[in-house]
């Protein structure tokens, strides 16, 4: 047992603490094996049992710290990503209700369309309505009104850039 805990250990600290399952055996087969050399001192693998007993343990610890560096890695990469999926979602928000006022502009003849944005459903209403019915949850109209095609509106999400007030022109591009 202290020699198959030793290979299990040395087998668990070369797959990264990824192998939980010789990490586990290296620990138990360590433990009994070490336990029996201490009730019978003639029966020889107390220090091989040890060793086992040290990497299986020391697997873990390595495990934890290898799990958390990648973890602190991940996150804010994970973070970026769903701020840029985010932004890309408004920016084809603001496309869409650019788009769509520029048409309510052309087929009622006005020069100026108001919108608003319930934040809880997205559900956008007023002129555009009927071209655009829902943009992504979250997001509000902080400036709904468009004058002419040159005007501009702004939009809010605070899942999006912290919150920032972003503008677009009238086709739905974004003005610095």
């Amino acid at each position: 047992m202290a020699v198959a805990s030793l290979i299990l250990g040395i087998l668990s600290v070369m797959g990264g603490a990824i192998l939980l399952f010789p990490m586990v055996l290296a620990i138990v087969l360590g433990h009994i094996a070490y336990s029996k050399t201490n009730k019978d001192p003639s029966v020889g693998g107390r220090g091989i049992a040890l060793a086992g007993l040290i990497l299986g343990y020391a697997s873990i610890f390595f495990g934890i710290i290898v799990a958390g560096l990648l973890a602190a890695m991940a996150i804010p990469a994970f973070q970026k990503v769903r701020d840029e999926s985010l932004m890309k979602a408004m920016q084809n928000d603001a496309r869409q209700i650019g788009a769509a006022a520029q048409q309510v502009m052309l087929e009622k003849g006005t020069t100026r369309v108001v919108f608003t944005i319930d934040p809880q459903t997205g559900a956008v209403s007023g002129p555009i309505s009927q071209y655009v019915t829902k943009v992504s949850r979250g997001t509000v109209a902080v400036d709904g009104t468009i004058e002419n095609e040159t005007d501009t509106f702004s939009l809010k999400n605070p899942q999006c850039h912290q919150g920032q007030v972003l503008t677009f022109d009238a086709e739905g591009k974004r003005v610095q």
